[in-house]
């Protein structure tokens, strides 16, 4: 039994208990008495709708809390699959660059030993190095300028790969908050970046930008001043929760829109988001999710957000322990396959959202499938030229 089911079962049971009762009042009690009855329960439902079941959901009686809880949690489920149907399934995009597995091989030989050499992590390198030489070739057939900037670089394992893949003809910046390890030092973060020495006359310059994305803007727009026509190409490998929200917004507002001309952001840990981060929370409003009323304690409360997180947490396990998310009603009502599916359908929700922004702010944008989920469950793209 589905979720939807279940909570369309509810609904009917409800209305078949509302219409017994309205016909035995209807046959045993005064006309003037019924249409009374009516009044108040009409006005009843009416106040409860407003309040949004405040009634039942701060009730002193945990055993009558609880039955709200089950109850919200079927009708999320049915929102969920509901606003999920109307959503176009993404375009496969899992071809590999062309001579990218070489690149890869030369600079790994060559760079620190990371995780970032596993198998897993180069074939979804070399999928999005498709897209993202396709976006430069496109920016260049408009006659601008091209230049990669990658926000939360990390090692920088991507942004080495996309420019030795393009033969360091186009600028590229690396951007994340740590610094690069110091002779002098013992310990520090290893990347990936090309050594000055080695980069010879007549490449285009390679930068790390040693900044939180939080300051994206202002610590990018020396370097990007040669692409005042559009030609930045802005991309994310896996770049966390909130952070990829908080990029998309700052390159569609001043000083960076005049500068942008092309995104490929394949975001992840989507579960780390916080409502207030994210970009597009009317779209949620739109599709009926992320409505607030007030809790138990009188605070303000958006449950809507919190089920999101919990179901996109327990999609990315494979399998649950016995601890984990043992107080959990999702789990007791959904069990873990239908919680998983429900998780993954709020992933693609927050992707469509995200999307929904750039188009909203000048871009044609497409969301595409770049890897397998055998590879990875965070394997949507979203990809977007500036109309």
């Amino acid at each position: 039994i589905t979720s939807a089911s279940m909570f369309r079962a509810l609904v009917a049971l409800a209305l078949s208990i509302l219409v017994i009762l309205s016909t035995a009042a209807a046959l045993y009690l005064p006309t003037t008495v019924c249409i009374g009855l009516g009044t108040v329960l009409v006005k009843t439902l009416a106040w409860i709708r407003r309040d949004r079941w405040a009634v039942v959901r701060t009730h002193s009686w945990s055993n009558v809390r609880l039955v709200y809880k089950y109850v919200a949690i079927y009708h999320f489920a049915w929102k969920l699959d509901k606003a999920y149907a109307k959503l176009k399934p993404p375009v496969d995009a899992m071809e590999s660059l062309p001579g990218s597995s070489d690149v890869l091989d030369k600079i790994i030989k060559s760079g620190p030993d990371t995780y970032q050499k596993k198998a897993t992590n180069r074939l979804q390198i070399e999928s999005l190095l498709d897209c993202v030489c396709d976006l430069v070739d496109s920016t260049r057939r408009k006659g601008n300028t091209p230049m990669v900037l990658d926000i939360g670089a990390g090692k920088a394992l991507f942004t080495r790969a996309v420019y030795e893949a393009l033969d360091r003809s186009v600028s590229v910046i690396a951007l994340d908050s740590r610094r690069p390890k110091k002779e002098s030092h013992k310990t520090g973060d290893m990347f990936y970046d090309p050594l000055t020495a080695d980069i010879n006359v007549g490449d285009k310059p390679y930068t790390r930008v040693v900044a939180d994305v939080r300051y994206l803007a202002a610590k990018t727009l020396i370097p990007l001043r040669e692409v005042k026509d559009g030609g930045a190409i802005a991309i994310t490998k896996h770049l966390c929760g909130g952070a990829t929200d908080g990029s998309i917004i700052a390159l569609c507002k001043d000083p960076l829109k005049d500068f942008i001309g092309a995104c490929c952001f394949a975001p992840c840990c989507h579960q780390k988001t916080r409502k207030e981060q994210y970009c597009n929370i009317p779209f949620f409003e739109s599709m009926g999710f992320c409505k607030t009323h007030i809790g138990l304690r009188g605070g303000v409360q958006d449950t809507d957000f919190k089920i999101f997180g919990m179901l996109i947490s327990i999609s990315r396990a494979k399998n649950l322990q016995d601890w984990e998310y043992k107080k959990s009603h999702l789990l007791d009502l959904l069990g873990f396959a239908r919680a998983s599916q429900l998780g993954r359908q709020a992933r693609r929700l927050f992707e469509e959202g995200r999307l929904r922004y750039l188009v909203d702010n000048g871009f044609d944008a497409r969301l595409v499938r770049y890897c397998d989920d055998t590879i990875t469950g965070d394997n949507l793209a979203i990809i977007a030229t500036k109309q």
